[in-house]
């Protein structure tokens, strides 16, 4: 009889558990709405972080120091949390614009924008090893690189450094091919020739930052921890994905909306450029335009395809690199092989 003093009361109970199971039933129903996150939170890749953390040496190729103007050291941006690293014929002149231009440096749009004492951007080893080592680890950080198919890079190279720039290529690589040991006249000789570049250039002299595969040029070891790789083939959709991605943690404000939505022009060597409404990107600069992908077919023929695809491996083949596949000629005919060529 006690029980049925409290019917009222587990029935009242009872209903509400039944509330509450209908709606969790809907909350789980596919067909409900699904909320997006925004652009600015989306990453350009998963972060999955190593079993076993890296560690930082002072001999690492992102940490340690070179004698020229142009190293495989990133920047590091503090504001917006991102550490970038520079790829040379992959817009790397426009990012450092960018980044110097991100720290309202007045000479952004300068010359020599390669040059530290113009670009005054701050690198990973201006910080104590055990600091570096921590932002290149965090998940709080975004570690970012732009990336390029290398035969459209060879051959970007090739037309800009060795043709458009004949003269200066000549009296500085030409120098270096002759201090390796080989034939510096046949250097000058055969300069403007794609084969002879493709196969004694990057060979002989293979630490130039304008053709060394990209993959070298950070340890293995780091790969894991970059988690934004952009593209060339499509440069100004991920480059405008990337800066919506980081933002400043001073107000919130996205690198996109600040520094990157206007005020590029199509020639950043001049700061007097007066039509500076465009987004970056959206005008190539024409002292470094080469047009490379349009021209595959004209300079590689099947064996120098194969001779590009052998010597960078390691571009086309690891886990962090997606390039849409580029194939100019079949790969089972004799010339592919090398068959009948000299």
């Amino acid at each position: 009889m006690v029980c049925g003093k409290y019917r009222p009361i587990i029935g009242g109970i009872a209903i509400c558990i039944g509330l509450l199971l209908l709606v969790a039933h809907r909350d789980e129903n596919p067909k409900a709405p699904i909320s997006e996150p925004e652009p600015e939170q989306i990453k350009g890749a998963p972060y999955d972080t190593p079993d076993i953390r890296a560690t930082l040496e002072d001999r690492d190729i992102i940490y340690r120091k070179r004698k020229d103007k142009r190293n495989y050291i990133p920047v590091v941006n503090e504001e917006y949390k991102t550490i970038f690293f520079f790829i040379g014929k992959c817009a790397s002149s426009e990012w450092k614009r960018m980044f110097a231009r991100m720290i309202e440096n007045p000479h952004w749009c300068s010359n020599w924008i390669h040059k530290k004492e113009v670009n005054r951007l701050t690198w990973l080893n201006d910080y104590p090893k055990e600091e570096a080592e921590n932002m290149m680890t965090s998940p709080d950080w975004t570690r970012a690189i732009f990336v390029r198919n290398p035969k459209d890079r060879t051959l970007s190279a090739f037309l800009d450094k060795a043709v458009a720039h004949s003269s200066h290529f000549v009296e500085r690589n030409c120098g270096a091919y002759e201090r390796r040991g080989y034939d510096r006249q046949a250097c000058i000789d055969h300069h403007l020739e794609f084969d002879f570049f493709l196969r004694n250039m990057t060979t002989a002299v293979p630490n130039n930052v304008h053709w060394t595969p990209i993959y070298e040029q950070i340890e293995e070891k780091w790969w894991p921890y970059i988690n934004y790789v952009g593209y060339m083939e499509h440069l100004n959709k991920d480059a405008e994905t990337f800066l919506r991605t980081i933002v400043s943690d001073k107000d919130g404000v996205s690198a996109w909306e600040r520094w990157g939505k206007t005020g590029w022009s199509g020639n950043e060597d001049n700061c007097t450029a007066v039509d500076r409404t465009n987004a970056f990107l959206s005008r190539q600069d024409s002292s470094h335009e080469t047009d490379a992908h349009t021209k595959l077919r004209k300079y590689f023929n099947p064996a120098t395809e194969i001779f590009a695809e052998n010597r960078y491996y390691d571009d086309l083949n690891n886990p962090y690199f997606q390039f849409t596949p580029v194939e100019l000629f079949p790969h089972n005919s004799p010339a592919s092989r090398g068959e009948g060529t000299s």
